[in-house]
């Protein structure tokens, strides 16, 4: 049964054309999974599909009493100061018959009881988004649509998500946007590539999809050379003609001049077309550090309260080269620790005196909302106006978008700003607080390559399981109150 079908459906926001002339249906128990480098229109779709917004051509039909829920990346700030129940009982049609339901649906997503009273604003990233999907699960959708869901979630919600949707009488059909490899593997059936403008199906998860997609990408490119050369041989052939028509008063000649080029117009208009995307590489400078310890710490308290100590490291030392992973609960203390360590802010813990620490954290703090992009670069980093231009175009970003403020961009593109930053300081101590948060796959793959080439001494907090297998090389776990590295 086709629950949505979309039938020459095209968009473009702010005269950008994001996809053209898309045609596919969502049938029931589809699983699907969506993919594309950012901007390239993934969250428009689903917000198409939602009815969130109306700006395309073409149709998009929904069956008769579709109920659709769509999760959104952000949070709902009207939720601020309601409590976890009193925002899903709010969704109910009975609140007294119904409460039941609230109490099901938080135990099914593995809501604490002791944070189900305090208000959405006092909740951390995590929870936060668990109680969204909560209030979708609730409603009973035929249609969950998901936008980068495990954002924020510590690897044991990621491993719940999975299970909820991997339910299909919890959630029989979905659309889910995500970044996160492992987690599409993981949940889907099937994929929706977006790339130049157009949406390619894959009836595989994500792995497979990619790799049929990269073939086929490869095999277009072939083919596009195998035509163009043909084509410019027949040009010669055409103008040899031409000449040897025109030279000898041949009509003979002329008319086989002629007869090459109809044949060059047809062929033409076969060609593949250029794939015209662009993608900006990440790249990272990292300075030489000479001596062999970055950091160490010893005997170190963390506390959240005077009276509430998070864990204790009893001995820790990074040395060159080493890129440690940190994991555990979400409110263990994972970036509490990342925080010490940037501000020294106890006497346990000693960096060394030619470390140089570049810092991105997942909020993207150091990049000030209301700063224009162009001058915020040309002020912190000491560079004349072209010369940031150029370092601005070499991330991606042309001269219009460099006008902008900060708070203007996605997230996907502060995030490549972001990463910017670090390659201009020049550092030769990472930290990384989810750095693939706001980042597409294929940036992801830049930066992992870019960490290994470099063999970058890093700290790394991240709950992109695939991202730690490959950048990863000593695994720390915080829980029961301890920080103990996994041998």
């Amino acid at each position: 049964m086709s629950l949505v079908k979309l039938e020459g459906v095209s968009l473009s926001l702010s005269g950008k054309v994001l996809f053209k002339d898309v045609n596919f249906s969502i049938q029931a128990g589809d699983k699907i999974g969506v993919i594309g480098n950012n901007g390239s229109g993934k969250t428009s779709l689903l917000r198409s599909i939602a009815k969130h917004i109306n700006e395309h051509e073409g149709i998009i039909a929904h069956s008769k009493g579709l109920r659709c829920q769509y999760v959104e990346q952000g949070f709902p700030e009207q939720w601020d100061e309601l409590s976890a129940s009193g925002i899903l009982e709010s969704y109910l049609c009975d609140s007294v018959d119904d409460r039941w339901r609230v109490d099901y649906v938080l135990e099914l997503c593995g809501f604490p009881k002791d944070h189900r009273s305090l208000p959405f604003n006092q909740l951390n990233g995590g929870w936060k988004k668990t109680l969204m999907i909560a209030k979708a699960i609730l409603v009973e959708p035929d249609l969950l649509l998901l936008d980068e869901p495990t954002n924020h979630l510590d690897q044991d919600h990621i491993a719940n998500i999975i299970r909820l949707l991997r339910d299909s009488n919890i959630v029989p059909t979905f659309v889910v946007i995500s970044h996160n490899r492992s987690f599409l593997d993981s949940v889907t059936q099937s994929t929706l590539i977006l790339q130049d403008r157009t949406i390619s199906y894959f009836g595989f998860s994500f792995t497979q999809a990619r790799k049929l997609f990269l073939e086929q990408e490869h095999a277009s490119a072939c083919s596009r050379t195998e035509v163009m050369n043909e084509i410019q041989r027949l040009k010669k052939s055409a103008q040899f003609q031409r000449q040897l028509g025109v030279n000898n008063y041949s009509d003979k000649a002329l008319q086989k001049a002629k007869k090459i080029e109809k044949r060059i117009k047809i062929i033409e208009a076969s060609v593949p077309e250029k794939q015209t995307s662009r993608k900006a590489g990440i790249t990272l400078e990292v300075d030489e550090f000479k001596a062999r310890h970055i950091l160490r710490i010893e005997g170190l308290r963390l506390y959240s309260t005077p009276e509430h100590m998070l864990f204790a490291i009893e001995s820790l030392v990074v040395n060159r080269g080493d890129r440690l992973v940190i994991s555990g609960a979400n409110g263990c203390g994972k970036s509490t620790l990342l925080k010490a360590i940037i501000n020294e802010s106890s006497l346990s813990i000693k960096m060394g005196p030619s470390v140089k620490i570049a810092v991105l954290d997942q909020e993207l703090s150091l990049l000030p909302p209301g700063a224009e992009v162009l001058e915020f670069f040309m002020n912190s980093f000491e560079l004349d106006r072209q010369q940031a231009i150029n370092k601005l175009a070499a991330s991606g970003f042309s001269y219009i978008e460099s006008q902008k403020k900060i708070e203007q961009l996605s997230y996907g593109e502060r995030a490549r700003l972001a990463m910017l930053m670090l390659r201009l300081t020049n550092p030769n101590f990472l930290i990384l607080d989810e750095p693939t948060n706001h980042l597409d796959i294929s940036s992801q793959e830049m930066l992992e390559g870019e960490i290994q080439r470099l063999n970058a001494a890093a700290l790394i907090v991240s709950h992109d399981i695939r991202f730690i297998e490959n950048v990863g090389t000593r695994f720390f776990e915080i829980a029961d109150g301890r920080c103990r590295e996994r041998l």
